[in-house]
């Protein structure tokens, strides 16, 4: 968190530094905002497909993001050009833009130029029908 800050808060919006106090105080809040929940998507041949590639260990996107949060919590580089923490998908479809620095517009745009290629999961023989159905099921998530 105090990493966070110091680059968001302190760095891009030229904020005063934060002592360790305040940063822990404002991620207990952060932490306690409930978050929205995934609209329930009606099941579909186009969701369970989604769900099969995020599961596939062709695809590999449960390999980083598994377990009830989505995430391993390791800290990797998606060959975007630095190490980040592996973020929880829960909730990802409200979280617009994606990617560290925000080069995604949508999910589906994570899967083209700034989402790390194949260093962030095997997606480059996805067609575009498959993208289509694996973003389906991350918005369920």
């Amino acid at each position: 968190m105090q990493a966070l800050t110091d680059e968001v808060y302190t760095r891009r919006m030229g904020g005063m530094s934060e002592d360790a106090a305040h940063v822990h105080a404002l991620g207990r809040f952060l932490d306690a905002i409930p978050r929205v929940p995934a609209a329930a998507p009606q099941p579909s041949t186009a969701l369970d497909h989604g769900k099969a590639l995020f599961e596939s260990t062709d695809v590999g996107c449960s390999g980083c993001h598994s377990g009830p949060h989505f995430t391993d919590n390791s800290t990797v580089n998606v060959g975007t050009g630095q190490a980040f923490q592996t973020p929880s998908l829960v909730g990802v479809a409200q979280r617009a833009p994606f990617m560290s620095n925000g080069c995604a517009a949508t999910l589906a745009d994570r899967f083209g130029p700034c989402g790390g290629g194949d260093q962030h999961g095997t997606t480059s023989q996805l067609s575009q029908s498959d993208i289509a159905d694996l973003v389906l099921y991350l918005q369920s998530l």
